[in-house]
C-alpha cells in the first residue's frame, strides 16, 4: 500500500475514533436517562453519570449552598451594607407611596379584603369594645377608694374647688337675700310662722306688725349669711362631705348608677360620637395625606433599618427552620434530567464541540504517530 495513503488512513481512523469517543463520553454524562436491562442484566454505564448520581449530587449541592454559598454570615453582610439598605428603603418608599395614594375609599379597601364594614356594624363593634374595655379596667379599680386613685395634685385641686364652691354658695345666698325677692321671701316666712303660732303669734304680729319684725330680723339674716363664720361653716361642711365621698370605693358610685348601664351608655356614646360614615367614605389618599411625608421620610427608613437588624440577628435560626439544604436537595432530585441536559448543553455546547474536535485532533495525531512508526519499522 502507498505509504502516504496508509498514513492518511491511520490519521483519519484515529481522528474518527478520538472524536467519537469524546462525543460519546459527553453524551454519557446524561444518557441514557434510565438504566437499561436485558432480562435481569443491567447494561453497564446505564443510566448516565449525572442521572445515576443525581441523589448524591442533590445532597452535595444542598450542603454546598448552605455551607459555602448561601451562608448566614454572607446574608448578614448583605443586609448590613448601606447600599443594600438604601436600595431597600427606596423600594419600600415606592411601594408604600402607592398604597398611601390609593384612590379607593376606606370602605372599598375593606370590601376588597372581604371585610363587610358598615356604619351599624362598626358602631356595634366599637360600642361592644368600649363596654368590655370599661369593665376590664373597672375590675381593677372597683375596690379602690377615690382618695387612693387620685394623685396628690388632683386632691389639692378638688379641695380648693370645694372651698371655692362654698364661697360661691355663700355669695349667691347673700345676693338672693339682698334682692327684693329674697326680702319678700323672708317676710312671707315670718308671716307664715306667726300665723301658725296661734294667739301668741297674733299678739306679736299686732304689737310689732309684720314689717317691723322683718325690719329687725332681715339685717341679722344678711349679716349671718355673709359673715366669715358662715364661710368657715360652709367650707368645713363641704370638706367633710368631700372626705366622706373620697373614702368611698369606686364601685359604690358605680352601683348607684348600675354597672351595666354605665358600660353600655359609655359604649353607645363613644360609638355615636365618632363620624364613622364620614371616615368610611374618605379615600386612603385623604387619610394619609397629612402623614405621608413623615411616613415616607422618617418611618419607612427607620422600619427598614429595624427590620435589617432584626433579620440580621435571626438569620441562623431562620435558615435552620427553613432547612435550605433539604429544599435544594429536593429541587435537584425533582429536576428533569433532559431539562438539565438541555440547559447545560445550551450554555456549554461550543465548549463540548471543542472537546470533541480536540479528541479528533488527538486521535489524528496518534494515528499519524502510529503511521510513522509503521513506516519506519515496516
Amino acid at each position: 500500500m502507498n505509504p502516504v495513503l496508509l498514513v492518511l488512513m491511520m490519521i483519519g481512523i484515529g481522528a474518527l475514533i478520538g472524536g467519537l469517543t469524546n462525543s460519546l463520553a459527553i453524551k454519557m454524562l446524561f444518557r441514557p436517562y434510565r438504566a437499561l436491562y436485558i432480562k435481569n442484566f443491567r447494561l453497564p454505564f446505564t443510566p448516565g453519570l449525572i442521572p445515576k448520581r443525581q441523589k448524591e449530587l442533590a445532597r452535595q449541592l444542598g450542603r454546598m449552598v448552605v455551607e459555602h454559598l448561601l451562608t448566614a454570615e454572607g446574608l448578614r453582610r448583605k443586609l448590613e451594607r448601606p447600599a443594600f439598605q438604601t436600595q431597600m428603603t427606596e423600594w419600600a418608599q415606592e411601594e408604600i407611596e402607592k398604597i398611601l395614594n390609593h384612590p379607593a375609599t376606606l370602605k372599598e379597601m375593606l370590601e376588597e379584603l372581604d371585610l363587610d364594614m358598615n356604619t351599624i356594624h362598626l358602631e356595634q363593634s366599637i360600642s361592644s369594645w368600649v363596654e368590655n374595655r370599661y369593665h376590664s379596667v373597672m375590675d381593677n379599680y372597683r375596690d379602690e377608694t377615690l382618695e387612693n386613685l387620685l394623685s396628690h395634685e388632683w386632691k389639692e385641686k378638688i379641695e380648693v374647688g370645694a372651698d371655692q364652691l362654698a364661697d360661691h354658695i355663700q355669695e349667691q345666698v347673700t345676693l338672693y337675700f339682698q334682692s327684693p325677692e329674697g326680702r319678700y321671701k323672708v317676710t312671707a316666712l315670718i308671716d307664715n310662722y306667726l300665723d301658725n303660732q296661734g294667739f301668741l303669734g297674733n299678739m306679736i304680729s299686732s304689737f310689732m306688725g309684720p314689717d317691723g319684725i322683718t325690719e329687725r330680723i332681715y339685717p341679722a339674716i344678711i349679716r349671718y349669711v355673709s359673715d366669715k363664720e358662715m364661710t368657715y361653716w360652709l367650707r368645713g361642711m363641704l370638706q367633710s362631705e368631700l372626705q366622706r365621698a373620697m373614702n368611698q370605693p369606686v364601685g359604690f358610685y358605680e352601683d348607684k348608677i348600675g354597672r351595666d348601664a354605665v358600660g353600655h351608655t359609655l359604649g353607645q356614646a363613644v360609638a355615636k360620637a365618632l363620624p364613622l360614615e364620614e371616615w368610611l367614605q374618605k379615600t386612603v389618599a385623604e387619610w394619609s395625606r397629612p402623614y405621608q411625608n413623615k411616613i415616607l421620610q422618617e418611618f419607612v427608613p427607620l422600619l427598614v433599618k429595624k427590620a435589617s437588624v432584626l433579620l440580621s440577628g435571626k438569620i441562623e435560626s431562620m435558615m435552620e427552620s427553613m432547612h435550605l439544604s433539604e429544599i435544594v436537595k429536593e429541587e435537584v432530585e425533582a429536576f428533569q434530567v433532559d431539562r438539565l441536559e438541555e440547559m447545560v448543553l445550551g450554555i456549554s455546547r461550543r465548549e463540548f464541540k471543542m472537546i470533541t474536535y480536540l479528541g479528533a485532533l488527538l486521535g489524528g495525531l496518534i494515528g499519524l504517530l502510529q503511521g510513522l512508526i509503521v513506516l519506519f519499522l515496516g
